[in-house]
C-alpha cells in the first residue's frame, strides 16, 4: 500500500513539473497520431502511388512528420509567449490562453496574430507577426476595441466567460457553432479563429483546447431574435 502511495505521489510530482511545451505536446498528440490511420491519410493523398520525396520520406511519412513538427512548433511558440510575458508556467495554478488569427489563405497584409493570457488575477495581452524577419512578441491591450464590432463582441464573450470561471459554456458554444456551420448556417464563412486553452493544475494539470470563430456571435444573435 505504501509503495502505491509513493508511486502516485511521484506521478503527480512529475505531472506538476512538466513544462508547458511538454504538457501541450502530450495532450494534443492526436494532432499527429491521426496520420497513422491509413483511411484518414487517403483523404489527402493517393496511397496507391509509391514514391519518395526529397526528404527520403514517402508522402504518408511526410504528412505524419509535418504534423509532429507543427505540434512541437506550436508548443514551443506558446512557451515563448509565456516567457516573453514573464510568466512562470510551473508557478501558475491556472491560466487561459486566447489567440486570434485569420482563417483566410491570404490574410490581410497588416494582419498579425494577437491574443491574451488570463491568470487568476491578471490579463496579459500580446501580438506578433510570424511573417516578419525577426519574430518579436510584444505586449498589447488585446481587449481594447477591435477592428470590427463582431470581433469585439466575440472577444468580450470569451473573456467574460473565462474571468467568471464559466469556461464550460465555451465548449457548449463551440459545439453549437460547429453544428450550425455544418448544417443550417453553412453560408456563414468564418474569417477569424480563436484558439482557447484552459489549464487547471488542481484538476490533474488538465489542459483543454477549444476552437471558436467570430461566427458564433452571429449564431447567438440569430437565436436571440424573436
Amino acid at each position: 500500500m505504501k509503495k502505491l502511495i509513493v508511486l502516485t505521489l511521484l506521478i503527480c510530482s512529475f505531472a506538476s513539473a512538466q513544462s508547458f511545451k511538454e504538457l501541450y505536446a502530450e495532450n494534443f498528440k492526436s494532432d499527429w497520431e491521426v496520420y497513422q490511420n491509413e483511411d484518414y491519410v487517403k483523404r489527402y493523398i493517393d496511397t496507391t502511388l509509391v514514391y519518395k520525396l526529397e526528404s527520403g520520406r514517402t508522402p504518408e511519412q511526410e504528412l505524419l512528420y509535418q504534423a509532429k513538427e507543427n505540434l512541437n512548433k506550436r508548443a514551443e511558440l506558446i512557451s515563448e509567449i509565456l516567457s516573453s510575458l514573464k510568466l512562470n508556467f510551473k508557478e501558475l495554478d491556472s491560466l487561459a490562453f486566447i489567440e486570434q488569427r485569420s482563417t483566410n489563405v491570404n490574410p490581410p497584409f497588416d494582419f498579425v496574430k494577437k491574443g491574451a493570457i488570463i491568470t487568476k488575477d491578471s490579463v496579459f495581452g500580446f501580438l506578433y507577426d510570424l511573417e516578419s524577419e525577426n519574430v518579436e512578441i510584444v505586449r498589447h491591450n488585446y481587449f481594447q476595441n477591435s477592428e470590427s464590432e463582431i470581433i469585439n463582441q466575440a472577444k468580450q464573450v470569451i473573456g467574460n466567460l473565462i474571468i467568471s470561471t464559466k469556461t464550460n459554456y465555451l465548449d457548449t458554444i463551440a459545439r453549437l457553432e460547429s453544428e450550425m456551420l455544418s448544417g443550417p448556417l453553412q453560408e456563414l464563412r468564418p474569417e477569424t479563429e480563436f484558439e482557447i486553452l484552459i489549464y487547471n493544475k488542481k484538476n490533474n494539470s488538465e489542459l483543454r483546447r477549444i476552437y471558436l470563430h467570430e461566427t458564433f456571435v452571429q449564431i447567438m444573435n440569430q437565436k436571440e431574435q424573436p
